[in-house]
């Protein structure tokens, strides 16, 4: 159980961290009111690079992923807010343990314990590209549901015929190694 000194500490650094997190998104909204030539720092849309215009979409998507980051962050703190005000904070919201205090001074927005701390993020932490670009072996167990792909043609083609002749494949043609050694030592 923490105690009030504890948790009014711990209200300190969650009201500093709403300041933060509120004064971040503010920035990014203003940010947002300026147009695109302003954002990515060029007196033109065209650059002298084609990676100039990649490297300045890498860092408005890094932006815009930090700016998610402190929304989320800043909806965890007003939830944790809330749960000082209804005395709940400390305690896990999905099994009711005591959280403990060396855990909220680390992460002070959370409302729950280590053990259901990911029990909200979805089962599938992966993106759903991923099944196709990476199968991994998930997907390998699954059923092959292609039609017609690539090995199917080879199959279907090679057993018509391939370009393997006799005279490719020394087995074919009865001739070993040793037999073409002799026959080139009877020629000199």
């Amino acid at each position: 159980m923490i105690t009030a000194e504890q948790e009014k500490a711990l209200k300190d650094q969650l009201l500093e961290m709403k300041e933060e997190n509120k004064e971040k998104i503010e920035a990014e909204e203003t940010g947002n009111a300026n147009n695109n030539t302003e954002t990515i720092g060029e007196l033109s849309e065209y650059s002298n690079h084609p990676g100039d215009q990649g490297t300045e979409l890498h860092e408005m998507e890094k932006d815009a992923a930090l700016n998610n980051q402190a929304r989320e962050q800043l909806e965890n703190i007003d939830h944790a807010l809330e749960a000082m005000e209804n005395g709940n904070y400390g305690k896990c919201e999905v099994c009711g343990r005591e959280i403990p205090y060396e855990r909220l001074e680390i992460v002070p927005e959370t409302t729950r314990c280590v053990d259901h701390a990911g029990s909200d993020k979805p089962a599938q932490d992966h993106p759903v590209e991923e099944d196709v670009v990476n199968p991994g072996p998930e997907r390998e167990k699954r059923e092959e549901n292609v039609a017609f792909d690539k090995e199917d043609t080879w199959e279907a083609v090679s057993e018509h015929s391939t370009s393997q002749t006799p005279s490719d494949d020394p087995e074919m043609t009865g001739y070993t190694s040793e037999q073409e050694e002799e026959q080139e030592g009877r020629k000199k």
